[in-house]
């Protein structure tokens, strides 16, 4: 496929070597692929181009027959446009309907949350397994996976728990996995919405720091706006029971919806809430540093730095160099680097309020009122 496109004149982006770029500005395409399942990007009105690439596609290999037309359906998600309104969503309904079935739940077995806020799961002792014959505990929490990273982030901290007693289950655990299938029943519709304006952005900030990644060919006299790419980060100090590790949550934010969303215990065990913040803000500006350049080479480029929200003061502090503080002793090397690219001017730290952190949705199980809030 690789000798194909660079055949046809594409060029593969540094920052993913799936992603094949062909000209520029409005006359760009875009090649993307996933094993065998591949996506052609180009203006709505170049149909000529589409029929040009499919048939060149189809000379060289065995295409599917329901391969042509329209891109309706991904990896298993379902894509619907608004041409009007400018808009791209995504879903999984069918998959979650069909998750359901499986494991018998009927259409009235709902939950209005992923996970109860008094869930206190732990490992579980040997007489407390639960064999995959009489819950396949594996099965379930490997398919909410898959959705949690596709279409519904909503769930990814419920997943990300349940996903740490994958060799030794429990009832316990295997309830709280059914409670998150009924959640994804009972809101099955809910999907992904990517809009052409960035203006549906809940908090936009304007900066004068400029940024020092500039394309060479850049147009100075350019002042039109790239859409705004934001960032949350977050973390839950020692929540995890058994190890006392942190939990990082991180959100990054594009065209008025998610892009990335991490829910993940952290490495080593931190010894202040500061340690874990700062952990978290590592883990999403390593991110921005791909998503950056990736948009660099679609032809977006973003002069200014990329906003970070973070609701620690401490954490902003350590990060910016404005205070030095002999308890990051032990982990300097990577506040030096979250520095450095403070300094190179990739991101730029906004103090949010708790209640703002968007990012809060991935570290802990919520109350519904403030997930349901998080998760609009």
């Amino acid at each position: 496929m690789k000798r194909f496109l660079i055949k046809l004149g594409f060029t593969p982006l540094i920052a993913d070597n799936c992603c094949f770029t062909k000209g520029t500005g409005s006359n760009q395409r875009v090649v993307l692929f996933y094993v065998d399942d591949i996506l052609f990007f180009n203006r709505r009105d170049d149909s000529n181009g589409r029929e040009m690439f499919n048939k060149k596609l189809a000379d060289e290999f065995v295409l599917s027959p329901w391969t042509q037309g329209e891109a309706n359906w991904i990896l298993n998600c379902k894509v619907n446009r608004n041409w009007q309104e400018g808009t791209i969503s995504i879903n999984q309904e069918v998959a979650i309907t069909k998750l359901a079935a499986k494991f018998g739940l009927k259409d009235q077995d709902k939950s209005s949350i992923p996970m109860k806020t008094d869930s206190k799961l732990r490992r579980a002792n040997d007489e407390e397994v639960v064999s995959p014959r009489e819950f396949d505990y594996s099965s379930l929490v490997g398919a909410l996976l898959y959705l949690s990273l596709t279409c519904r982030p909503d769930v990814a901290q419920a997943v990300g728990v349940l996903s740490r007693y994958m060799a030794k289950p429990s009832r316990e655990h295997c309830d709280a996995a059914l409670q998150v299938l009924k959640y994804l029943n009972g809101t099955r519709t809910h999907q992904l919405t990517y809009r052409r304006s960035s203006n549906s952005s809940p908090h936009i900030f304007v900066h004068t720091r400029k940024s020092q990644f500039t394309l060479d060919n850049d147009n100075p006299d350019d002042v039109s706006s790239p859409p705004l790419l934001r960032a949350y980060a977050d973390a839950d100090l020692a929540g995890d029971l058994d190890t006392r590790r942190s939990t990082n949550g991180n959100a990054i934010m594009l065209a008025g919806g998610i892009i990335h969303r991490q829910s993940k215990l952290q490495s080593v065990t931190a010894l202040s809430t500061a340690e874990a913040e700062t952990y978290a803000s590592i883990e999403v500006v390593k991110t921005l540093v791909h998503l950056r350049l990736l948009l660099r080479e679609l032809g977006i480029t973003q002069r200014e730095p990329t906003v970070v929200y973070e609701d620690n003061a401490a954490a902003i502090s350590l990060a910016t160099g404005s205070e030095q503080s002999k308890r990051a002793r032990h982990y300097q090397m990577k506040v030096s680097w979250l520095c450095e690219h403070y300094d190179h001017g990739t991101f730029v730290y906004e103090k949010v309020t708790t209640k703002q952190q968007l990012a809060d949705i991935f570290t802990k199980a919520l109350p519904r009122d403030d997930f349901e809030r998080y998760r609009s």
